[in-house]
């Protein structure tokens, strides 16, 4: 019998935290959101629900596919050595592996394609910092010690192929990393939404990101990763 969307949701929570990805408060705090209905999937789309958590879309998949065969032939030491020429074409010259770093200020812009390819490319831009982030609802708040920090973002597609969602992370000054809190702060302020979306080329989404951060640490970067399999993050450091 096909699962319904709160039980899928709940399938892709118990994943996160067999994962290790989420702390058994921030599990319990999530189930109790998709149990009441706080949290609800939105309309399903083609492809597979791991890799739309992931933030990866059908032809990231595709692109991923296509890599492990290359890395097996050459591992066998067989083959003619014929590569698909639909991503050896259109890769960066020389920038595949490298990291973007920005400055991180209210209205920074920057680009990245994972692993070099340019026809998945990324435009970023920082709209807008928010520190702290103040819930309108007493029912939800951050932990005991914490406060929420807010980035409103735009993200385009500037590439000539379909991309998947970016993976957020955010490093403070005592060196813990987060993720996005896909609960967050109840304001009137729009959600990014950083599961289930695909951009396709020319297309652009925008909303905020919200991460818990320890009272008194500040800011160190602000992460954008196009594609977990490949090298080639954007980085927003602090000045």
């Amino acid at each position: 019998m096909p699962k319904t969307p709160t039980e899928k949701l709940l399938q892709e929570l118990e994943q996160l935290k067999s994962r290790g990805l989420i702390t058994d408060d921030e599990y319990a705090e999530r189930r109790q959101a998709i149990i009441t209905g706080q949290v609800q999937a939105p309309p399903e789309k083609s492809g597979g629900g791991l890799f739309k958590k992931l933030g990866i879309g059908c032809g990231a998949l595709v692109g991923i596919l296509i890599v492990i065969g290359i890395v097996v032939a050459a591992a066998g030491g067989g083959g003619s050595g014929d590569q698909s020429s639909d991503t050896a074409a259109e890769r960066t010259p020389g920038s595949g592996s490298a990291d973007v770093r920005v400055t991180l200020a209210q209205g920074a812009v920057g680009e990245v394609a994972p692993g070099g390819d340019a026809s998945r490319k990324s435009r970023v831009t920082v709209v807008r910092i928010m520190d702290p982030v103040v819930s309108t609802n007493q029912f939800s708040q951050p932990k005991a010690g914490m406060r929420w920090i807010g980035f409103e973002v735009i993200h385009e597609n500037i590439g000539t192929k379909e991309i998947g969602s970016l993976d957020w992370k955010l490093r403070d000054t005592n060196d813990g990393e987060h993720d996005i809190d896909i609960i967050g702060p109840v304001v009137e302020m729009p959600d990014l939404d950083p599961v289930y979306s695909d951009l396709t080329p020319g297309g652009k989404k925008q909303g905020w990101i919200y991460f818990q951060v320890p009272e008194g640490a500040g800011i160190a970067w602000l992460r954008a990763d196009p594609n977990i399999f490949a090298k080639g993050d954007l980085y927003f450091d602090a000045p």
